[in-house]
């Protein structure tokens, strides 16, 4: 018995018994008051499971048909003991998630339960402080309309930017070089060859293998928590998917050479892409595929592999009968959400002089010439003034002809104009998941893990009725709530100037920032609990027994994972604070009445900050 002495001496005993089963601890949640002396009992119904206890220092390895079972003191005990209970004081307030310590299955990294002890003052916290902010900046909001309105606010200055090409002269050569992309492609390429022999030869427990563990641990917390926010479509300048297609179209992998028309002549069967499909509808509806079968791609390495490959094949077979990246452009999933969140991104490639750019009569940047290949999105650059279908290629700034392309730095959330239904959908689709996510995965709901893992229960029937509650919240769900906002936006400003349908989709930006730190504040757990098996798999990809660099016996070892809800806090109230200012941003260009404009968009102020609220209830509550 491990007995954590009460010093208050207050407080009642609780006695709960919990019972491991694949994936999922039943009780899911245990209530306490702070001060009870807790005596928790374990057994397991099938297979070996463990339990580790966020902020108590207790870890223990339950065995089938057995109520005996292992407990430590991680801190300052190695070796397991025999005990029949676990006796603690919940001397600390908040919510501390139970979570298996022993590999248990394909679902393991995501078996766990909570344990609250009242009062939660971090959920209150962070629930009044949501609330908190929707009603000051609403307050300062009518306040500066009506200053405004009174002729006594400044005018609006434009929002900074720094010309990085200009002040970092290195990066001015290195992003001219003809091989900067095919230099950063090729390991990129060399690591995605791996991950997909790992992911069909490798082990098929995914925190045993490379591909998960690298794709979905470390890949997806920097993506979303780093490259997005600070490089935006950055990702797109490395990734290995339209690498062979490319090769294939332009016949050569450095850049374009001897400068002769030629040159630029792309090999492909030049066939035009539908003009009704040139949207991102299609990206829309894989990314929705994808994420439907969520519990089985994240956590079995051959269905990772299989997703990866087959996007890279499609990639490929485009790049046959499509000119330049019509498969990036308009299919692939990935650059689906790339796109919406690079609006939110601090780097931008703009034209320096605009005007210089309608006089060019060469059109370098677009079409290409010996410098580079010109754009391969399809993209005007001259005309650019959104980061969404930019991807960072840096061919513009090669071949422009008066060097009047160039690399900038921005504030946060810069481009904020929605005008188009598919992108307004994107930016439902991605919050939605967003927390679908944060309730499969990081929840501690076995029932909705097992139809969420279709491949290894077959439970169908549930399936579809998960599959249906997720299309149905994306496509209909949180629109119609919006729908339902823009109308009441409208009655609320009193005013004809701006109809129902331009609310609705320009206030649908709202929910890019907010959806962006929603996706980053799911991470965090995903690095901070599950970091430790990257270690591993460093040493041994393939989960064959080999020991490369020493650290495949690394153990799996959560970093402080009872201050999580810490950080995922403070992350949410950011992004309803910039959905809030940008959203006044918006107002202002929509209406000539400022005080008009901030009454319009009090609703969608509403739906995000009872989005935000839902997810700190999800996290912390």
């Amino acid at each position: 018995m491990l007995l954590i002495p009460n010093p208050s001496g207050r407080g009642q005993r609780r006695d709960v018994h919990i019972l491991a089963q694949q994936y999922a601890y039943t009780p899911h949640r245990i209530v306490v008051d702070q001060g009870d002396e807790v005596h928790i009992y374990l057994a397991s119904m099938d297979v070996v499971h463990g339990f580790y206890l966020e902020g108590h220092d207790v870890e223990a390895v339950i065995y089938p048909g057995r109520l005996q079972f292992n407990l430590r003191h991680p801190s300052t005990e190695k070796r397991y003991r025999p005990a029949e209970e676990i006796v603690f004081v919940a001397a600390r307030p908040g919510k501390f998630r139970y979570r298996c310590s022993v590999t248990c299955g394909t679902l393991h990294p995501f078996m766990l339960g909570e344990m609250i002890v009242r009062p939660n003052y971090a959920f209150l916290a962070g629930s009044g402080a949501a609330v908190g902010i929707f009603l000051a900046a609403f307050i300062i909001l009518f306040c500066i309309s009506k200053q405004h309105a009174s002729g006594k606010a400044p005018a609006p200055t434009p929002a900074w930017r720094v010309d990085l090409l200009e002040k970092f002269p290195a990066l001015n050569w290195l992003v001219r070089r003809r091989w900067l992309q095919f230099a950063l492609m090729l390991p990129m390429l060399a690591f995605f060859m791996l991950f997909l022999i790992a992911g069909v030869l490798g082990s098929p427990i995914g925190n045993r293998n490379i591909i998960i563990t690298f794709v979905w641990i470390l890949w997806w917390f920097l993506l979303i928590s780093f490259l997005l926010p600070f490089g935006g479509r950055i990702w797109c300048l490395v990734c290995p998917f339209p690498f062979f297609g490319e090769w294939y179209q332009r016949r050569r992998l450095l850049g374009p050479s001897g400068g002769s028309p030629r040159d630029q002549i792309l090999r492909s069967l030049k066939k035009k892409w539908p003009l009704k499909l040139s949207n991102i509808w299609l990206q829309n509806v894989f990314f929705l595929i994808l994420c439907t079968f969520s519990a089985t791609l994240v956590t079995r390495p051959v269905t990772t592999a299989v997703a990866l490959g087959g996007l890279a094949a499609l990639a490929t077979a485009m790049h046959l009968v499509y000119p330049k990246r019509i498969f990036c452009t308009y299919v692939c999933p990935v650059s689906g959400f790339l796109g919406l969140y690079s609006m939110t991104a601090m780097i931008e490639v703009r034209a320096k002089d605009p005007e210089t750019c309608k006089a060019c009569r060469v059109k370098g940047a677009t079409v290409g010439n010996e410098q580079g290949w010109g754009c391969p999105w399809l993209l005007i650059p001259g005309k650019l003034d959104r980061n969404n279908y930019c991807g960072l290629c840096m061919e513009c700034i090669k071949t422009c002809p008066y060097e009047n392309m160039t690399l900038k730095s921005r504030p946060f959330c810069s481009d904020i104009d929605i005008s188009r239904y598919d992108e307004a959908w994107k930016a439902f689709i991605m919050i939605t998941l967003a927390m679908v996510y944060s309730v499969t995965l990081l929840g501690p709901w076995g029932t909705i893990k097992a139809w969420a893992n279709i491949s290894e229960v077959g439970n169908w029937q549930g399936f579809f009725a998960y599959a249906g509650m997720i299309w149905s919240a994306c496509l209909v769900g949180l629109p119609a709530v919006w729908v339902l906002a823009a109308w009441l936006g409208k009655q609320l400003s009193g005013s004809d100037q701006v109809s129902t349908k331009e609310i609705f989709l320009r206030y649908s930006y709202l929910l890019v920032p907010l959806g962006l730190l929603a996706w980053i504040a799911f991470s965090i757990p995903l690095i901070m609990v599950n970091g430790s098996y990257i270690i591993s798999t460093i040493s041994d990809p393939m989960g064959w027994g080999w020991n490369l660099f020493g650290t495949a016996n690394f153990p799996w070892t959560p970093l402080l994972p009872e201050y999580i809800v810490y950080i995922q806090i403070p992350l949410l109230l950011t992004g309803l604070g910039f959905s809030i200012k940008c959203g006044y941003d918006i107002a202002k260009k929509m209406y000539s009445d400022a005080i008009r404009g901030v009454r319009s968009l009090i609703p969608a102020g509403m739906v995000c900050t009872g989005i935000t609220m839902a997810l700190i209830r999800l996290f912390a509550g």
